[in-house]
């Protein structure tokens, strides 16, 4: 029940987050949209707007990735609501970042949510572009710029769907943990079991 609200819930977020080629779905005529299970998500969908724009401006095109600086950035951002973060330095220049909301109600730790999105993007060829890509230039409605959809967008909306989740202080939050990975495609699986590895469940 717990995970089916928490999945509600970033589903709910991540929808309200306008970046390019993404609409906000409407609800069929005669169909009411359900309501968040943590309520009015019109404030923490602007800050995670904002959060995105952020990671756009930090560049971390792969290679060499440099996802340390987006780590920090987002441990800078847990921290002002008061959850600690693990910045796991895997390489050089390069790191993953575990973060936890922690709970007695669900007693195994098989069972929490675990929220995973890359920081790093593929390469630009800036000619093909018509704004920076690193400049999270809003246009029309629409924010863009590299990883704004792969994968900083869905980065910039587990953030706000674990923020929510501790602001709105839910019951039985079942040790959600929260994981930003360094690489992306072919070596998802390698970062992802080197990061899993290091952090066990308790």
């Amino acid at each position: 029940m717990v995970q089916r609200m928490a999945g509600a819930a970033a589903l709910a977020i991540a929808a309200s987050i306008p970046i390019a080629a993404q609409v906000s779905p409407a609800a069929p005529p005669g169909m009411p949209m359900n309501p968040s299970p943590i309520g009015d998500t019109s404030a923490i969908a602007k800050e995670a707007q904002s959060w995105l724009a952020d990671l756009i401006k930090i560049n971390t095109t792969n290679p060499p990735g440099n996802e340390q600086l987006a780590a920090m950035y987002i441990a800078g951002v847990l921290d002002k609501e008061g959850i600690k973060a693990e910045i796991l330095d895997l390489t050089p220049g390069r790191s993953a970042l575990v973060a936890r909301l922690k709970s007695t109600a669900m007693a195994d730790p098989s069972k929490a949510l675990l929220l995973v999105a890359h920081m790093d993007v593929v390469g630009v060829e800036k000619p093909k572009w018509t704004v920076d890509p690193f400049a999270a230039v809003e246009k029309d409605g629409y924010l863009y710029g590299r990883g704004a959809i792969d994968d900083k967008g869905m980065l910039a909306a587990n953030l706000a769907a674990f923020i929510a989740l501790k602001r709105a202080d839910l019951p039985g939050d079942g040790g959600r943990r929260t994981v930003w990975g360094r690489q992306r495609q072919d070596s998802d699986r390698e970062t992802l079991g080197q990061v899993c590895s290091r952090v066990r469940a308790e």
